[in-house]
C-alpha cells in the first residue's frame, strides 16, 4: 500500500481511499474523498505535511497521512 507518507512534496496523486483511522470522517467532510486529486504541498520538520484537496488546504500528522492511501502511479 502506497500511501502519502511516502512522498516527497510537491507531488499531486489520487487518493485511492481513506484508511479507518480516527479522523476519516473529518477528512472526507473536506473533500478528501476517493478519486479526489491530492497536491501535498510541503512536509514539515517534524513529519507532518501541508496537503491540499480542492479549496481545502489542511495540516495533517505522518500517521494521518499513512492512511491516505494513493493509486500507484
Amino acid at each position: 500500500m502506497k500511501s502519502v507518507r511516502h512522498l516527497t512534496p510537491p507531488a499531486t496523486v489520487r487518493l485511492k481511499r481513506v484508511a479507518a483511522i480516527p479522523e476519516r470522517v473529518r477528512l472526507m467532510e473536506l473533500g478528501f474523498l476517493p478519486g479526489a486529486d491530492i497536491h501535498v504541498m510541503s512536509r514539515g520538520a517534524t513529519g507532518g505535511f501541508l496537503v491540499a484537496v480542492g479549496d481545502s488546504r489542511i495540516a495533517i500528522g505522518d500517521r494521518t497521512a499513512g492512511g491516505l492511501e494513493i493509486v500507484d502511479a
